[in-house]
Formats: structure tokens, C-alpha cells, sequence
């Protein structure tokens, strides 16, 4: 599994589909791994098999794809990601703005990840790598 870049220009012209919903449900499993790999193991809600365009979208699936993010965002260093909506059966569908968030976080995320991943602190040693000095043994470290 590998990140795709967020689409974070959602306007009210945009239709969203199957390649974005999969986009997004697999960033959000892309940051759990990320996120376990450098905090703790934490469980997200199944977000099921990737839609093809023949797919329905349902409420409890865009509110999934929310709960996760939340999930996710709980368990790492605080990042803004706005304000959760929470969708009903027969209601308004995911807008244009909610897409945006959703997008946008989980590319804060990311980038906070990232960053974390390639800045943790190591501590270089070699083991057996002896210096005599003036009688004395001493095991490098550096």
C-alpha cells in the first residue's frame, strides 16, 4: 500500500466517485500503519473493499472514513483537522467542504508522520570496534 496524493481543491463542480473514495479509504490505512509504526499498535473500523464505479456510497461508509481519521489523529501529535460531520441514511450527501477536511488532515497527518519517520532520533553504535588508548580499551560509539 502506498500514499496517493490528496485531493485538497474539492469545489462544489466536483463529483466525487469511486477513485476518490478508494484514495481516501487507503491513505487513512496508509496512516494507521505509519501511525502504529512510530506510536502504539490501535485499532480503526473496517472501511471494506475498494468501490468501483458501480458502487453505492452510505452514510455509515463517509462516516467510517471520519470515525478513522478521528481515530487516527487520538492516537499521534495533535494536528488540526476540523470538525467532524456526521452523516444520516436519506440526508445531505459528503460536500464539497467536508471532502476538503477529510483530505486536507489526513495530508497533515502525512506530512507530521513523515517528518517524525525521518527525524527520529538513533543512536549510532558499533559493537566490537576497540581503540587502544594508552592501555586502556574503550568501545567506540558514534
Amino acid at each position: 500500500m502506498s500514499w496517493q496524493e490528496p485531493k485538497t481543491d474539492w469545489t462544489a463542480d466536483d463529483r466525487f466517485d469511486a477513485p476518490h473514495y478508494n484514495r481516501i479509504k487507503n491513505n487513512l490505512l496508509f496512516l494507521h500503519e505509519m501511525a502504529e509504526a512510530l506510536y502504539h499498535p490501535f485499532e480503526i473500523g473496517d472501511m471494506g473493499a475498494d468501490k468501483d464505479y458501480s458502487s453505492f456510497y452510505y452514510a455509515d461508509e463517509i462516516n467510517m472514513l471520519s470515525d478513522n481519521l478521528e481515530q487516527i489523529h487520538s492516537n499521534i501529535y495533535p494536528v488540526t483537522i476540523g470538525e467532524k460531520t456526521v452523516y444520516v441514511q436519506n440526508q445531505a450527501f459528503i460536500g464539497y467542504e467536508d471532502l476538503n477536511r477529510i483530505e486536507s488532515a489526513a495530508l497533515r497527518i502525512y506530512t507530521l508522520l513523515k517528518e517524525q519517520k525521518e527525524n527520529k532520533p538513533r543512536l549510532s553504535f558499533r559493537l566490537g570496534n576497540r581503540k587502544h588508548l594508552g592501555g586502556r580499551m574503550d568501545l567506540a560509539i558514534g
